[in-house]
């Protein structure tokens, strides 16, 4: 007993006289919980389950530290006691409406060298299929904070631990980047563990076949971990804990009619009050410098720019530059031809470039993503422009190209158009 609290010895002994919890609170939990497990009291690691349901996980003020609180203790919970139940349930949670994820991600491996691996593990699963998330923190660790100088243990124990052939297949850009980044950091490299994930890594790409560890739970066994539990107040409460976070689900759009307005789009989802905003003409929006920029087309406008500018660092101060991008024609059968410019990469016209085979659909979804080698414009999941900065840009550009390839430290979106929807984020769950 000497390895437990006092207040968690007497929960513990109190309700193995009487055969109840209520001395059980979050400061005794843990404690309590590894008791009920190490003396294996069925009854009580029901109750703890439920507890952690029912009491940790019912966040009262939506915090970071609340929410960091409840995963160390289904992580610890999985790593020291096999108790993947708690996993579950935390997953679950996170994930059930997709919420929250890239937000307590990004916080939570901001410090990716300092985290062990029972901690890249439940980032592992808490993304699940969203590799794109784990890659971003990744790739920033890689070049912002090793400033390209290879692998540290974390870096190469998580490209051990992802499944690959996944990651290639939902998300193929970010993965040939991600391959390009480890090839280029390897510098040839004659050591073992690099060598062979180099030329793993090169032959997915090359091959397009991947394989993928197996010591990692997978998203459907934390979920059946709560579906099988013999509690079925812990599976009812899985479905009304949520988190309420600044990530908007996009949903579906229903259109109704061909003669689309811009109040008869319908988004599915309960945050739509929040979320998306129909910006005021060439008024500028600040955005979060971490997140896709996501808006909504209702009409192909022709000839009404959509402009988002990024906020770069160049030596000691900062410059901005644009990404621009309008409707040229709507009249083609099988496409929209959209023209687009990027300031200090290409030329300032908007009959130059063009972006690739945009869908003919009225109603358009668009994510343009910036990273440090790339920037990505998808519209409707299909990816119309994948913009290499290094190679990628036009002659006579080729000083002033460079300056892309920074971490933006802030984002802005402007517009004249009339049918356009913002999602407008705001990380207020992690900033009070």
């Amino acid at each position: 007993m000497d390895d437990f609290s006092v207040e968690a010895v007497h929960c513990f002994v109190d309700a193995m006289y009487s055969g109840e919890s209520e001395m059980l609170e979050r400061v005794n939990f843990e404690d309590v919980n590894k008791m009920a497990h190490v003396f294996g009291v069925g009854w009580f690691i029901r109750k703890c389950l439920k507890f952690f349901k029912t009491n940790v996980l019912n966040f009262e003020n939506n915090s970071y530290e609340e929410i960091l609180f409840a995963c160390e203790i289904a992580s610890r919970a999985n790593f020291n006691l096999k108790q993947s139940k708690f996993v579950g349930l935390f997953v679950r949670n996170m994930t059930s409406r997709n919420i929250g994820k890239r937000v307590f991600l990004r916080k939570y491996m901001s410090n990716f060298a300092e985290l062990s691996k029972r901690q890249i593990n439940m980032a592992i699963q808490i993304a699940g299929k969203d590799f794109n998330i784990l890659f971003d923190c990744l790739v920033s660790h890689l070049t912002f904070v090793l400033k390209y100088t290879g692998f540290d243990e974390n870096s190469l124990y998580l490209l051990e631990q992802v499944d690959m052939r996944l990651f290639q297949q939902r998300y193929p850009d970010q993965f040939v980047e991600v391959v390009d980044l480890i090839t280029e950091l390897s510098g040839g490299s004659e050591g073992g563990q690099v060598k062979e994930l180099v030329e793993k890594v090169v032959k997915l790409k090359n091959e397009g076949v991947a394989g993928g560890s197996d010591e990692v739970l997978e998203d459907s066994q934390c979920s059946g971990d709560s579906e099988d539990s013999d509690d079925e107040d812990v599976q009812e409460g899985c479905r009304h804990v949520a988190i309420q976070t600044d990530e908007v689900k996009t949903g579906q759009i229903a259109v109704q009619t061909d003669e689309v307005k811009p109040d008869c789009i319908a988004i599915e989802t309960d945050e739509i009050k929040t979320g998306w905003i129909q910006p005021v003409s060439r008024t500028s929006y600040p955005l979060l410098p971490d997140e896709p920029v996501q808006f909504i087309t209702t009409d192909n406008e022709l000839q009404t720019g959509i402009a988002v500018g990024y906020t770069l660092p160049v030596e000691g101060s900062t410059d901005e530059r644009w990404f621009y991008m309008r409707c040229e024609n709507k009249d083609t059968s099988q496409w929209s031809q959209w023209g687009y410019c990027i300031g200090g990469c290409t030329v300032d016209s908007y009959n130059t470039q063009y972006l690739d085979s945009v869908p003919p659909d009225k109603v358009k979804h668009w994510i343009i993503t910036k990273t440090c080698t790339h920037l990505k414009v998808v519209c409707n999941n299909v990816t119309v422009l994948s913009f290499n900065f290094a190679t990628d840009y036009s002659p006579g550009y080729e000083t002033s190209h460079q300056v892309w390839l920074k971490k933006c430290t802030a984002v802005q979106l402007r517009t004249n158009c009339n049918n356009l929807l913002l999602l407008k984020e705001v990380d207020w769950a992690f900033n009070r």
